[in-house]
């Protein structure tokens, strides 16, 4: 018997046609669908249609229209694969990862780089492939499927793109940064990854639980570059937290500018400082280095290995579902692992 699918249609460039302004969303989802017969074969598949945008235009309130999607057809469906724009797909994955709570099921993002139009598209596979994860039964749970690649929704990021003139073969579009894939396809079938689910396990059978609220007026992000004065810290008075993203494995300048006085106000005034690494891998230490120690006793606390798209999603999910929480909350919180967003922490 077949298994039954929703998908969740948003735009995207799998959705896109090669207009006079450039590429944008023209098919709806029942269109898409006569394009991949052979994933209609595989199971059977509704079409709801969410919104009809670019992803650059998403934003928070279509990450809660997700996840009440998916879990107001929680019961009806075996999986979900959620049709998405390459360009803040990593944010979203990230927001439903920790919206959808104890989800058990699948729920599968994916794309394309190229439209259908395209003789070489990649739409036809992405779309087929993530619809064999979401009827396989061997992923429950968030996650990104591309370039016959599974990956981990909370440590996605998108690492080359469209406007790419030089190709580096072993570079795809995404890279699962600071965590193993979830497992891979080929020939048409899912093969776990023995490392990922060796330490991690599948995820346990529990009732969903939706925290699907994000307030992205709370939190700021700032990255440092050589010179930069500390005083753009005071644009950030009036939120509950910050990301700075520092050099290395979370350094932060004190020889010039005031760094540590501005992290300490902060600090002070009630405000989570936290610090990640402009680096695309590794993770933060800020024990490493006396420029990293002289932050973290200022009041900034590390990020360790998780990525800083997720981070600030994780914050936004934070003080939307609990927008009582002071900033000693707010960090305990942040270094809990939910939903393996982060995997090294002083917990």
């Amino acid at each position: 018997m077949k298994k039954k699918i929703l998908f969740i249609a948003t735009g995207g460039t799998i959705a896109s046609t090669r207009t006079a302004e450039g590429l944008k969303p023209g098919f709806e989802g029942e269109e898409l669908l006569k394009f991949f017969p052979e994933a209609t074969a595989i199971a059977d598949i509704d079409v709801f249609q969410l919104c009809h945008l670019d992803s650059t235009n998403l934003h928070p309130k279509y990450w809660t229209l997700m996840a009440q999607a998916v879990a107001d057809n929680h019961e009806k469906y075996d999986g979900f694969v959620i049709g998405h724009g390459t360009d803040t797909l990593g944010y979203s994955s990230a927001a439903l990862s920790l919206a959808l709570r104890g989800i058990g099921k699948p729920v599968i993002f994916t794309g394309s780089v190229l439209p259908l139009e395209d003789p070489g598209t990649d739409a036809k596979r992405n779309f087929t492939d993530s619809v064999r994860v979401a009827a396989s039964d061997k992923v429950k749970e968030v996650c990104v499927c591309f370039e016959h690649t599974i990956i981990k929704g909370t440590h996605l990021r998108k690492i080359t793109n469209e406007a790419t003139q030089v190709t580096n073969e072993k570079i795809g579009v995404y890279s699962s940064i600071n965590l193993h894939f979830i497992g891979t396809l080929e020939i048409g079938k899912v093969i776990e990854n023995e490392i990922y689910f060796t330490k991690n396990g599948h995820p346990k059978n529990t009732k969903l639980e939706l925290k699907e609220k994000f307030d992205e007026n709370t939190v700021g992000l700032v990255k440092i570059f050589p010179g930069l004065s500390s005083d753009v810290l005071d644009t950030y008075k009036d939120k509950k937290a910050v990301v700075i993203e520092g050099f290395g494995p979370g350094n932060i300048p004190f020889d010039y500018s005031h760094w540590l006085e501005k992290i300490a106000e902060l600090s002070a005034a009630g405000i989570a400082v936290f610090v990640n690494t402009q680096c695309p891998f590794g993770e933060v230490d800020m024990s490493y280095y006396e420029v990293g120690q002289e932050a973290q006793k200022a009041g900034a606390t590390p990020c360790y290995d998780m990525i800083t798209e997720t981070a600030l999603v994780k914050l936004m999910w934070i003080t939307g579902n609990y927008p009582d929480y002071d900033a000693t909350q707010i960090k305990e919180l942040f270094l809990t692992n939910l939903c393996r967003e982060i995997n090294r922490s002083p917990q």
